[in-house]
């Protein structure tokens, strides 16, 4: 008798609760509203006029000729670029063309490469025999430029990736030219920048 009563009571203030004669919701003209300001569409055209545009920030890629090879050297580029800045290009560089990274030394400006030349893609193939030698790439900070070379890694360096005959690194197939080429054409045209 108790459940009854209640549910009785329970629908009962459930409809009085949904009829309700306030007029507060059904009108909304008392309702504050802002004030309305006047607008003079003259004076804003001729102050957008005269209002210099912003500068458009336009996303390129390649640093054009803000990367160039040094006359007179084979094995070295310039980067118009501060030290952090061309690290971290030429690292996008050497990403980008898919070669492999054996080590690196930030503090040394020094990325240890692997680089066969050739492979499909020009750089690392993980299905390419054992023939791979190792390349350093030296970034170096000179004045407000950015030095980049590129040398056949030392014996020391060398003697984890091959290409050792009897202890000293073998430099006939020395392709570090051929490396810069490709870093630098990288550089000059595909790294993207803002």
């Amino acid at each position: 008798m108790k459940q009854i009563l209640l549910l009785f009571l329970s629908a009962f203030l459930l409809a009085s609760c949904s009829t309700t004669n306030d007029s507060r919701y059904k009108n909304n003209a008392t309702l504050e509203r802002p004030p309305e300001i006047p607008i003079d569409k003259q004076a804003t055209e001729q102050r957008a006029e005269n209002e210099p545009e912003p500068p458009k920030r336009r996303y390129r890629k390649g640093l054009d000729s803000d990367v160039y090879k040094v006359e007179g050297s084979n094995n070295e580029m310039s980067i118009k670029r501060d030290y952090d800045e061309s690290w971290s290009l030429v690292g996008q560089a050497i990403l980008l063309r898919d070669l492999k990274i054996a080590d690196q030394d930030r503090s040394k400006g020094n990325y240890y490469v692997v680089y066969d030349g050739g492979s499909l893609f020009g750089g690392y193939s993980p299905f390419s025999d054992d023939s791979k030698s190792t390349y350093l790439l030296r970034v170096e900070s000179l004045n407000e430029e950015t030095k980049v070379t590129v040398t056949y890694a030392n014996k020391e360096d060398q003697s984890d990736s091959g290409s050792l005959k009897d202890g000293i690194a073998d430099t006939s197939d020395d392709l570090s030219e051929r490396l810069l080429e490709l870093i630098y054409n990288t550089l000059h045209d595909d790294v993207k920048q803002d």
